[in-house]
């Protein structure tokens, strides 16, 4: 778990490149086939790739998104007049209108675990940490520090980490489709045990890490899992390697409390 230890525009319309053809493609949804737009979707990709990867140079992104350079410069050129990406030295990286939206992200369920996570970290006595799933990492959503102990960890909200990695990644991972799991082990050190821990979270529905992001930061981590079965958040407590010993205990309060934000959420 990373954290910090304390003391006190066009509808249905898709330009191809050379062509000034506009497009629109069917997909398969819940309820039937629906058109989409095809630039759209480009954008939206394209966007995705520099947030995880970036700064991206015009041609890295139009490789990342299998797309005609020419697109993915128009692309970027129209994210960037929209300050949703801005161009540096390195290349392409996210732009302060993604930092604008970003406090409406998540609003529904910040307000469902805020009140649940204060109080948590009242019986705990430890740092409660709600993560959120962005791609291939897990990002802070929002923590509920502990005020018991002199030492205690924290997190930053927003800062993010790989899938792979510490308790609330775990307990993402374990919950994604296997297309989303083969890309987040791509660079694991060993897909093989990757896959046995992955198992090992699904069978026992939490996950544990420790010493993994931070040295002396323990964590236990439980999935969110909504009724549609979609995982899209974690639920935490985070603690010192010198209460790491009482995690276990907390298990049972921790999944009841991931239980009552899932009903909240409906």
């Amino acid at each position: 778990m990373l954290g910090k230890m304390y003391f006190l525009p066009a509808q249905n319309g898709y330009e191809a490149a050379g062509a000034g053809m506009a497009c629109a493609a069917a997909v398969m949804g819940e309820k039937g086939l629906v058109e989409i737009s095809l630039t759209g979707d480009q954008m939206l990709t394209v966007l995705e790739v520099v947030a995880s990867d970036g700064p991206l140079s015009a041609a890295e992104v139009a490789r990342a998104c299998d797309i005609n350079r020419t697109v993915a410069h128009r692309l970027l050129t129209t994210l960037a007049q929209r300050s949703y990406v801005r161009r540096g030295e390195d290349g392409y990286m996210i732009g302060p209108a993604v930092l604008r939206l970003a406090p409406a992200a998540d609003a529904d369920l910040r307000r469902a675990a805020k009140p649940v996570m204060n109080r948590l970290a009242r019986e705990t006595g430890e740092t409660i940490v709600l993560h959120g799933l962005d791609n291939l990492e897990a990002v802070v959503i929002e923590q509920s520090p502990g005020q018991q102990h002199l030492v205690r960890v924290e997190h930053s909200p927003g800062s993010r980490h790989k899938l792979s990695q510490g308790a609330s990644g775990w307990s993402l991972l374990a919950f994604q489709s296997e297309k989303t799991i083969a890309r987040a082990l791509k660079k694991a050190v060993s897909e093989a045990d990757a896959r046995k821990r992955i198992e090992a979270v699904r069978a026992e529905g939490y996950a544990i890490s420790h010493d993994e992001l931070q040295q002396g930061v323990h964590g236990i981590a439980v999935p969110l899992v909504e009724r549609s079965g979609r995982c899209q958040a974690s639920l935490a407590i985070l603690a010192p390697s010198v209460r790491a010993g009482s995690l276990p205990d907390q298990l049972k309060a921790l999944k009841a409390a991931a239980d009552e934000i899932v009903a909240a959420l409906g």
